[in-house]
């Protein structure tokens, strides 16, 4: 593991992201963060509104709607538009 370029709270175990301590947001993150790699498309964003029983009318507005905000606030590079991660 590369210590240098992980904070202390997170870790990566077999390629994937792992924290080392779950708070509140993290779980939740972690919810939708379906494949565990710590970004959250849209189409994760969408499985796990489905997962909780929202329609597919609402799952599909609300995972473009949440990704598009948020990624904004998230992303290394503002030029890059699509498709629209959210990054842990």
């Amino acid at each position: 593991m590369n210590s240098s370029s992980l904070s202390s709270t997170e870790r990566q175990q077999n390629g994937k992201f792992v924290p080392n301590d779950h708070n509140v947001l993290q779980k939740h993150v972690f919810f939708f963060d379906r494949n565990q790699d710590g970004i959250v498309y849209p189409w994760e964003t969408f499985q796990g509104f489905r997962s909780i029983g929202c329609g597919v009318f609402l799952s599909t507005a609300s995972a473009f709607l949440i990704n598009i905000t948020l990624s904004q606030k998230t992303r290394p590079v503002s030029l890059s538009l699509s498709p629209y991660p959210i990054r842990i």
